[in-house]
């Protein structure tokens, strides 16, 4: 109620005219402020606020919601998976698509990551021949997981 009191009197301050009528509908609105505030101190003061319910945590009221909190991880997985995609390109693979597939009951834990070439045809540079083993190596190292727990697959 105060915020919409404010917002009123903003509105009202930018449409009225300088002069006389607008210093006396100020005079009136700062009466509403006054009002809008002292409301809910009255109940607070008489009592008919209950302290002990309103920092009372332990009620089913607040909960954690874990729906968010999985949405932030799958997020900053997301994230993750485009830097991982990004290093491998630095080093010079051919990598469609990555996923960290993480822990459901502990989402700090990456399980597993699949790795989606988009080709695994040998060209010209024999250097390159090893391309499975050395992702998987890079892969492992970042995330420290083993190198079971990274799963190169065509794309």
């Amino acid at each position: 109620s105060v915020a919409g009191v404010m917002t009123l009197t903003v509105l009202l301050d930018i449409i009225m005219p300088d002069g006389q009528t607008n210093k006396y509908i100020k005079g009136i609105f700062s009466v509403f402020i006054i009002i809008a505030i002292a409301l809910p101190l009255s109940g607070f003061l008489s009592g008919g606020i209950d302290l002990d319910r309103l920092f009372d945590f332990s009620t089913k009221e607040y909960g954690i919601d874990n729906g968010y909190i999985l949405g932030v991880y799958a997020d900053a997985y997301g994230k993750e998976e485009e830097r991982l995609l990004d290093i491998l390109a630095d080093k010079g693979y051919s990598v469609e698509k990555a996923d960290i597939v993480f822990d459901p009951s502990d989402k700090r834990k990456i399980l597993y990551v699949n790795i989606f070439l988009k080709q695994q045809v040998i060209g010209g540079n024999p250097e390159h021949i090893n391309i499975s083993g050395e992702i998987k190596e890079t892969v492992s190292k970042r995330y420290g997981i083993k190198k079971e727990d990274v799963r190169i697959l065509d794309w």
